[in-house]
């Protein structure tokens, strides 16, 4: 397979590079073609046009109702008038309803509204879950609603986003426009105990280690990482695409880096071994929780000076980094992506969606409203940062809040719908920091995967099973509480039973359609 560079001087031209780069892929093995591409643009906020609403469309109207993850911000009910308002002043009669739900709930729910025909509209939703949310008749298809009520949408948001949202040419979600060249694979740690202890910056497993033990030996009160998220080691043992599920785990992969893109079994592989192995060593090193009570919020834990260490994504410091301050205001967050010489692989050019419930009774409102906010910058700031000078201010283009009554924060979900055009950092974001993001996918390399979705609706049920199993053991052994040789002979043989083989040969049966496809175009 020959690899094929991206090598453009910033992160809104890789995105919508990604397409021709797709092109110049498909006659070389394992590449992806794309054709019948929407026209793109690629604002920013320094100098080019933003996209906006112009084009008069059928309006909708009624109310939309919106599920989120976590805690509802503290002033949602002001927010949600002035958006309401805007809406009206907009031509838009639509009002707006929002549901949270914890994060240990959200995705049973999602399945439970869709199960039971509860009247939702819109959702966050993953791109690594589509598989199953589609095969399970949860979201819908959203082309002719954005036919309809997206050309805003599907002029501004180039066509390899939407492509690595598509299953068989439907379109399942509304995609984040955002740095994406293994862009989960991070954790983050704290930059100023490394500092404080004399440890070179974190480059390797090595490194890390030392860093976890040294945090160990010095901070007695402190955990020196959490136990939440296994991404980040999957560039240590090896370069994996997952067709269905995520943080780190999954039944199949595909090494991108395989001549024959062969579709394998993830937990019969060495790469779930070794990591299995080393969170087993981590936890007998006394460097993760002892129990699964110990840490119940990462990110709690994290602000308040009880961890050392979690998982990140490229934008997740700029996410968490005012939560932080606030209670530790001389601390200083430090990504780590381990391996940084290795390739830099572009599985997917979307992370977070915007999805329509199958069950939504406004459906066109929904992507009504999402176009709305999604195609104009006030409209934008106001979804994502609440009413300027209520519950923000702007210090030069860097959103602040310090002045802001507690009742009036307004810490919405915002990373749900992210777009790096638009986006305004906190002043407590490093100015390196969002520099490094602009050029964060140069020099990466383009997937042969990209664009591959998979259809999991013909071995649903075996995925069920398989998902049951994973419950009962993949949990504890990513928690480091089981011995690998202890638990795996009766997990792969319950693995079997489950019905993975079958998964494997599905997976590889739609991959090589997939790819026969793409060289056919």
């Amino acid at each position: 397979m020959k690899k094929v560079q991206i090598r453009v001087s910033g992160f809104v031209m890789v995105i919508v590079l990604l397409l021709s780069m797709l092109a110049a892929c498909s006659s070389n093995e394992g590449g992806n073609k794309q054709t019948n591409a929407p026209a793109t643009t690629t604002g920013n906020k320094e100098g080019a046009e933003k996209p906006d609403v112009t084009e008069e469309t059928s309006k909708p109207v009624g109310t939309v109702k919106i599920v989120l993850p976590g805690d509802q911000p503290k002033d949602m009910a002001g927010v949600q008038k002035a958006m309401e308002e805007k809406l009206k002043a907009d031509g838009l009669n639509i009002k707006l309803q929002f549901t949270y739900f914890p994060w240990d709930q959200y995705s049973n729910k999602l399945n439970l509204i869709a199960a039971s025909g509860e009247d939702y509209d819109m959702a966050w939703t993953h791109v690594s879950w589509l598989s199953q949310i589609t095969a399970k008749n949860v979201i819908i298809p959203l082309n002719d609603l954005l036919d309809e009520q997206g050309m805003q949408l599907k002029e501004s948001i180039p066509a390899a986003n939407f492509l690595s949202v598509s299953i068989d040419n439907k379109i399942y979600g509304i995609p984040t426009l955002v740095p994406t060249a293994e862009n989960n694979n991070f954790f983050v740690i704290r930059g100023d105990l490394r500092e404080k202890y004399n440890l070179a910056p974190i480059k390797t497993l090595a490194d890390f280690e030392a860093y976890l033990d040294t945090i160990k030996k010095n901070e007695p009160d402190m955990v020196p990482i959490a136990n939440d998220n296994n991404r980040a080691l999957l560039r240590e043992f090896g370069d994996v695409y997952l067709p269905l599920g995520d943080n780190g785990a999954g039944p199949a992969y595909i090494d991108p880096a395989d001549p024959n893109l062969e579709v394998k079994s993830f937990f019969e592989s060495d790469i779930f071994r070794k990591i299995v192995e080393t969170k087993r060593r981590w936890y007998l090193n006394g460097w993760m929780p002892k129990d699964a009570q110990e840490i119940k919020d990462s990110e709690t834990a994290l602000n308040n000076g009880k961890i050392a260490a979690t998982w990140s994504n490229v934008l997740k410091t700029s996410e968490r980094i005012d939560a932080f301050k606030q209670t530790l205001p001389n601390g200083k967050l430090e990504d780590v992506f381990l391996n940084p010489e290795k390739p830099k692989y572009v599985f997917d050019a979307a992370g977070n969606l915007l999805s329509i419930f199958s069950t939504s009774k406004n459906s066109e409102g929904a992507m009504a409203f999402i176009n709305w906010f999604r195609s104009n910058q006030q409209n934008y700031d106001l979804f994502s940062y609440g009413v300027k000078d209520v519950n923000y201010k702007l210090d030069g283009d860097a959103v602040s809040v310090e002045g802001i009554a507690e009742n009036s924060t307004y810490n919405q979900v915002y990373w749900a719908w992210d777009d790096i055009r638009m986006k305004h950092f906190s002043k407590n974001v490093d100015p390196s920091y969002i520099e490094n993001l602009k050029v964060w996918d140069n020099g990466s390399v383009v997937a042969p995967t990209l664009g591959f979705r998979f259809n999991a609706d013909p071995v649903k049920s075996e995925i069920a099973q398989i998902d049951a199993v994973g419950a009962e053991y993949v949990g504890a052994a990513y928690s480091g509480f089981i011995d690998y040789e202890k638990f795996y002979p009766e997990f792969k043989s319950k693995l079997k039973s489950a019905g993975i083989d079958k998964i494997i040969a599905e997976v590889q049966k739609q991959f090589n359609d997939f790819k026969a496809n793409q060289a056919s175009k």
